[in-house]
């Protein structure tokens, strides 16, 4: 463990779970002798890789030299940074250094998405049945033609409406989110989906023969 303690100021809870913040891991750093931090763009977002950028951090302390990677993407990003995805990389790469170098396990709050709601989660609280089910996970996996995107082109749009209108996003989506509920409901609809078609092209079929005989 670290001998500089970390303040309880520097921990939010969130959804409750205790995160540390980045300005506490700066705290514990320069407490720890902190004497260089670089970093390096390894990927820049665009169309191509979903707009993922990637940054590896370098951080020196007394301790020694630490590194990590850090990575941002629409979907793991609050909507006021999603045009910032390159510094909130840089930031999340540094966070992860500095928590190696300080012996911290917590997650700093700026490697989540703090803000990420889906429709029926009733805003990151569970709902647990009485015999003990999480009714949100239930939720969401039953109807993940209901869950609503936060970001991309498609903010505020649901996946059905989304998968009508721009297939190949949800597509997209079920390959590539990093969002684990929000890939696998992708991922969901589109089974969902697929059977469907199929049981239309089954009955047709079926109509076909009767009609020929």
């Amino acid at each position: 463990m670290s001998e500089h303690k970390l303040p309880a100021k520097f921990v939010k809870k969130i959804q409750g779970r205790d995160f540390v913040l980045f300005e506490g891991l700066l705290d514990m750093a320069h407490a720890s002798g902190l004497k260089r931090v670089e970093t390096q763009l390894l990927q820049a977002p665009n169309k191509d890789n979903g707009m993922l950028a990637i940054v590896r951090a370098i951080v020196e302390t007394d301790q020694g030299v630490f590194s990590a990677l850090g990575d941002a993407s629409p979907e793991s990003a609050e909507r006021p940074m999603q045009p910032h995805l390159v510094r909130l990389a840089d930031t999340r790469a540094i966070a992860r250094a500095i928590r190696i170098a300080v012996n911290v396990g917590m997650t700093a709050v700026e490697e989540i998405n703090a803000n990420e709601q889906i429709m029926g989660s009733n805003n990151g609280k569970r709902n647990v049945s009485k015999n003990g089910e999480d009714e949100t996970k239930s939720e969401w996996l039953d109807n993940p033609e209901a869950v609503i995107l936060s970001f991309g082109k498609h903010a505020d749009r649901t996946l059905g409406d989304v998968l009508r209108d721009d297939p190949t996003y949800v597509e997209w989506i079920a390959k590539e989110a990093y969002d684990y509920v929000l890939r696998t409901a992708a991922r969901k609809l589109l089974e969902m989906s697929s059977q469907e078609v199929n049981e239309v092209d089954t009955g047709e079929a079926k109509e076909a023969v009767l009609t020929e005989s």
